[in-house]
């Protein structure tokens, strides 16, 4: 078994001498379509990235009324903590409101217009689903603790709508050039294949299985595979890394994804598809010459 598979992968490498052209175009093709698809998948990560991100920032404020003791306010606080999808409560006292208010707008002078501190106590009030903030914004209306409830209404449906969109336009695009990086790679490798198709109809004819004639182009579209994974990878990473800090250091505000694991999966789903569209192209490819030739 050992001694057939080093015959293949030598019928392979011959092979791939004889056809070096067609070899390298093969390479090309497939690092150039496997380029592409990294890119996009690369920004749809960064995309939903954005889009948790924004939605993470969104928040409930609670107003409280004014001469709530110290334990109303933590009975209201644990039992708004239970309710269903809410992530996180934080109580903001009107002092520490008042300072975060003068810090952000420094260049208003207030003190003639005001004697003391208006802002109320409030909660704020962090969901697992930004689109139960309205349901649940109506019911902490109710409460008699409560003042008023304001919450970005508008923003946090347009926000949960784009989460959604980017994950749905996302998949779909990676489904569709991952189709179009097959038929690519298919229609490539059988150029080469046709190039053969002599060697491959005279193999058949003195005898040869299927099997016998089909594992020597099966490892041929592996290496193929590999190589053009391999060159798409390094220009990936370099893409990336290039341009990401570059538009990092311009806009700071936007968060990009640098989790060397998120990435690393990446270049390793875009090797591992390189492989497998290469073993598959070839086994396609030489399919259909076997069933020409018979």
């Amino acid at each position: 078994m050992f001694r057939d598979f080093l015959f293949f992968i030598s019928e392979a490498c011959i092979g791939m001498r004889r056809s070096g052209i067609m070899i390298f175009i093969s390479i090309a093709t497939i690092a150039v379509s496997l380029i592409v698809f990294g890119i996009f998948l690369l920004i749809t990560v960064n995309m939903n990235n954005l889009a948790d991100f924004i939605s993470s920032k969104l928040e409930l404020r609670v107003f409280l009324k004014h001469n709530l003791s110290t334990e109303e306010l933590q009975i209201l606080q644990r039992r708004i903590a239970t309710m269903t999808d809410v992530k996180q409560v934080v109580y903001i006292d009107h002092e520490t409101a008042w300072k975060q208010f003068q810090d952000n707008f420094k260049t208003m002078d207030l003190s003639d217009l005001l004697e003391q501190n208006p802002l109320p106590d409030s909660f704020r009030i962090y969901l697992e689903k930004n689109d139960q903030i309205p349901v649940l914004a109506r019911y902490l209306r109710s409460f008699p603790e409560v003042e008023e409830v304001s919450y970005q209404g508008a923003i946090a449906h347009r926000i949960e709508l784009f989460s959604k969109f980017t994950r749905v336009a996302g998949l779909t695009l990676v489904i569709l050039l991952t189709i179009a990086t097959l038929l690519i790679t298919v229609n490539t490798i059988r150029l080469t294949v046709i190039a053969r198709q002599n060697e491959i109809t005279i193999m058949h004819l003195v005898g040869a299985t299927h099997t016998f004639i089909q594992w020597p182009f099966i490892i041929e579209g592996l290496i193929i595979g590999i190589s053009g994974a391999s060159i798409a990878v390094i220009v990936i990473k370099f893409f990336y890394l290039f341009f990401s800090i570059r538009f990092q250091t311009a806009i700071p505000y936007v968060p990009l994804v640098f989790d060397s694991l998120t990435l690393n999966l990446i270049y390793g789903f875009v090797a591992l598809m390189g492989a497998c569209l290469g073993v598959l192209g070839a086994y396609i490819s030489v399919s259909k010459s076997l069933k020409a030739s018979i």
